[in-house]
């Protein structure tokens, strides 16, 4: 019987320290280092980093908030720890403010604490005005945009770059990580040697070009000019008020369109795939040129190698 007792009670035990490695990490850490600033009027976000994550989120008001995460070797670390102090020494660290500027700019000396099993992972949650704009440079490290409103320009060698609930423009360049955005109003320009692009929800002009990763795109509202070296494109349009061009050097193009819209038509691939209703012009299994329920704004699909493939929605 009462080794049935110590049975149950380290069970017990194991379930609660179960329990509580799984609670969520906002839920378990504290900010290492918190700042505080007020801005007068719009302000600049001005970021630099090497291998930290960003996370900037709008919320009224005028005040700035920065809070910085630091895990050793994974694990969430205490901000009295005197080896994790020692550690930091090897960053130039600056949070400040100039004008109306605030600046958040990280660098680590140099890689050799890592060797020595003492790895520090430094995050970053900041909170600015809704109206504000930024200026990211980043060699690794996501970085994520919520609910702002300006001109956001983003500059990464790595790492992903989520945009959401915004407005005003993106121009975002990256050597490699995805881009996703959801939710924008204004002018977004994407350029990416490497990963997937996805855009969901956006009333403005849409520009892409990527050397690889696939292109999804949905609910957009304003030009498109997406261009991509490998991988596929997927579009599904539900209105179409400007003209939009689709072009890839290997992979197939496939869109999605409304059935009774009016559209100017000019697709090419290694195969065009399509079933019409009501079309005038010229069709081969290469290409299809002509009007669509009487012509409208241009859709252009063309494909070096790769098919191409017209949907069409009630």
């Amino acid at each position: 019987m009462k080794n049935s007792k110590l049975v149950l009670f380290a069970l017990s035990l194991m379930a609660f320290f179960a329990s509580v490695q799984q609670l969520p990490a906002s839920v378990k850490a504290d900010p290492y280092l918190t700042k505080e600033f007020t801005l007068s009027g719009k302000g600049n976000l001005d970021v630099e980093t090497s291998g930290a994550s960003v996370a900037v989120s709008g919320v009224p008001g005028d005040q700035v908030l920065i809070e910085m995460y630091v895990k050793r070797n994974g694990q969430s670390v205490d901000s009295n720890d005197p080896e994790v102090e020692r550690l930091l020494e090897d960053y130039d660290l600056d949070i400040s403010k100039s004008g109306n500027t605030i600046s958040l700019k990280v660098k680590k000396k140099n890689s050799n604490s890592w060797k020595r099993g003492n790895h520090l992972n430094l995050s970053f949650k900041v909170q600015v005005p809704t109206e504000i704009s930024s200026d990211f440079q980043s060699s690794g490290g996501s970085i994520s945009i919520d609910n702002i409103n300006g001109d956001q320009a983003i500059a990464t060698s790595g790492g992903s770059i989520r945009v959401e609930n915004a407005s005003g423009s993106v121009i975002s360049k990256s050597s490699g990580g995805s881009f996703s955005l959801n939710d924008f109003d204004g002018d977004v320009d994407v350029q990416t040697s490497g990963g997937s692009v996805k855009i969901n929800g956006m009333e403005g002009k849409l520009k892409i070009n990527t050397s690889g990763g696939s292109v999804t795109v949905e609910d957009i509202s304003g030009s498109i000019d997406a261009n991509t070296s490998g991988g596929s494109i997927r579009a599904k349009l539900l209105g179409i008020d400007e003209d939009l061009t689709f072009r890839s050097s290997g992979g197939s193009i496939t869109a999605m369109v409304p059935a009774s819209i009016g559209l100017d038509l000019d697709l090419r691939g290694g195969r065009v795939n399509t079933k019409f209703v009501n079309f005038d012009g010229e069709v081969k299994k290469d290409m299809i040129v002509g009007k669509m329920n009487g012509g409208g704004y241009l859709l252009s699909m063309q494909s070096s190698g790769g098919s191409i493939n017209l949907e069409f929605m009630d």
